[in-house]
């Protein structure tokens, strides 16, 4: 194909790999690294992106999901519009994955284990065994939790405050369809 059949107004999309620059801060131990790699996290509708080091990049590939460094958290026409469409639109989201989501859009979140109902359904237990800590008044606050396939949140313990923080965050999911 010649140039002259290329559409001229044609924009590539972002290069996902380099898309927190030079460098980027890892979301597992806080370094500033110039070799990094994103791990894009899919729940349907909402896109994550976070950044990792070598060294904690085959956590995040298992579903230890981090916040402590660069990301960007995305719905799927941002992130088609900016990276390119990772494949057709999404189905609707399930409920295990709106649940998630909540707490992933989350700005205090830090740490969130499995991340995706995906990841939930790979280490074999139904309800689906969470943990979850929160940035929360100048300390980490964590909290275990069982996620049936319906959404819903049982045996909820841990610090107060993440306790709290996820009642709020997923409060009435379960309720939209």
């Amino acid at each position: 194909m010649s140039g002259e059949s290329t559409a001229r107004a044609m924009v590539a999309a972002t290069a996902l790999e380099r898309v927190f620059g030079a460098q980027a801060v890892c979301n597992a131990c806080a370094a500033a690294v110039p070799e990094y790699r994103v791990v894009a996290l899919f729940l349907h509708d909402t896109t994550v992106i976070r950044a990792y080091c070598a060294s904690c990049y085959p956590a995040a590939t298992e579903g230890e999901y981090r916040a402590d460094g660069d990301g960007l958290v995305l719905d799927y026409g941002d992130f088609a519009g900016r990276f390119g469409a990772p494949g057709p639109p999404p189905p609707p989201a399930t409920s295990v994955d709106r649940a998630l989501a909540a707490l992933v859009r989350d700005p205090t979140l830090r740490w969130l284990s499995p991340p995706s109902e995906a990841f939930a359904r790979r280490r074999g237990s139904v309800p689906y065994p969470v943990r979850a800590a929160f940035q929360i008044g100048g300390s980490t606050c964590e909290a275990t939790f069982t996620l049936a396939p319906d959404g819903r949140i049982a045996a909820l313990e841990g610090a107060e405050a993440a306790c709290e923080r996820i009642r709020e965050l997923t409060q009435g999911l379960w309720d939209r369809v």
